[in-house]
């Protein structure tokens, strides 16, 4: 017969967001009992383990760039924070800064957003094309006319953050039960439970819908519109056969990339000229030449010694993309129920802002109102207003 859970907070979706918002609410020690449904427990198709993993400060929108602060320095103090955690996985912060390259046409944009930046206290160096060659020699392209380099970002392994998480949760007693939510039971105010693909059911208080790419399905399931799909990133790994010097994440305006991994370099350009939906084969169709007819061609002119470099790998993920303004949707969403928030539509911001919003999501679950970071811009109003928030410049 199947069984019926009863908890009080539920949170649909143990990807790094929803795993974060389970550990911030354990570690409170006020939110009673937290039951989380993820039904891809070895996270084989998860959309965090396929990410670049980068954590910035770069951006134009004061609210992500106070995120970014505090998950930057969350992510580089991840043991101490987690201390008492047993076989915590190590996530391998890389601290090799990022660099944002411009063009003329970037140009006045690019010192706006520096400008915000270091008012909030980023330390964020604008460096001209003489000084990027000087600092980074491998760099030759002579229409840069700007950098900003933030030496303090960098990067983590995306898989070891969500297993943290999810272990630190774990330990602390929130239960992780496997399954896909299938349908949401609620009257006129409020959600009272969700059943699974099992037959279980799971009744609580409170719920969080944290599904990521699939957010959208569920929140129909309550009578809820939000403006976010599945939107296909190819990402790719290579070695050089030239030897760099120490590297940060370099991205242009084109939204190409690179950093170092390991022996070699990971990076990509991602594109709009595919329509929004789940891709499961990137070796045919669009993707099937992309990186020889596109990605490569952009890289080596950027760094001339990628001209040699050999493809070892490709990989798809997945953005939860908000196609308002590519920004994440936060607390209420669904106007009849004042019981259930989400966080989602981060269009690839998600890993680098998840320690931040795990905390936002906790405050709201136990307190209805931030306590932190005053992200109320982000919320669903400004959907249903058609008034998007997007960021301006380099996304």
């Amino acid at each position: 017969m199947p069984k019926h859970i009863k908890t009080d907070i539920a949170i649909i979706g143990g990807g790094i967001m929803g795993s974060a918002a389970a550990y911030f609410l354990a570690r409170s020690g006020q939110a009673g009992t937290i039951c989380v449904i993820e039904p891809d427990s070895s996270y084989q198709f998860a959309t965090t383990p396929q990410g670049a993993g980068g954590v910035r400060q770069q951006f134009s929108v004061a609210e992500n760039i106070q995120m970014s602060r505090f998950s930057l320095e969350f992510y580089k103090s991840f043991n101490d924070q987690l201390a008492d955690i047993p076989d915590l996985p190590d996530i391998n912060f890389t601290e090799q800064g990022y660099l944002f390259l411009v063009t003329k046409d970037g140009e006045e944009t690019l010192r706006r957003n520096q400008s915000l930046q270091a008012s909030l206290g980023v330390k964020a160096d604008l460096i001209d094309y003489d000084e990027v060659r000087r600092r980074f020699p491998s760099i030759e392209r002579d229409d840069i006319v700007l950098g900003c380099h933030t030496p303090d970002d960098g990067w983590i392994d995306p898989n070891a953050g969500l297993w943290g998480f999810r272990r630190a949760a774990e330990h602390l007693g929130v239960h992780y039960v496997k399954g896909r939510v299938t349908d949401i039971h609620s009257d006129s105010t409020k959600v009272h439970s969700l059943v699974l693909d099992s037959g279980e059911t799971v009744e609580a208080t409170f719920f969080i819908n944290t599904a990521g790419p699939w957010v959208a399905p569920l929140a129909k399931m309550t009578g809820a519109e939000l403006p976010v799909v599945p939107m296909c990133r190819v990402q790719h790994f290579w070695k050089c056969a030239h030897d760099l010097e120490p590297m940060p994440l370099v991205k242009d305006e084109s939204g190409m990339f690179f950093r170092p991994e390991g022996d070699g370099f990971a990076g990509g350009r991602p594109t709009f000229d595919i329509a929004p939906g789940f891709v499961d084969d990137i070796y045919s169709g669009f993707f099937a030449n992309y990186f020889e007819d596109t990605i490569w061609p952009m890289m080596a002119a950027l760094v001339p010694k990628f001209e040699d470099l050999k493809l070892q790998r490709s990989w798809a993920g997945h953005y939860a993309q908000n196609t308002l303004d590519g920004n994440m949707i936060i607390g209420k969403y669904s106007a009849a129920h004042d019981n259930i928030i989400t966080a989602c539509g981060f269009s690839g911001h998600g890993i680098m802002h998840a320690p931040a919003v795990g905390r936002a999501l906790s405050e709201l679950a136990l307190t209805g109102t931030y306590q932190t970071i005053d992200l109320s811009r982000l919320e669903i109003a400004r959907v249903h207003t058609n008034t998007p928030l997007p960021e301006v410049g380099i996304k």
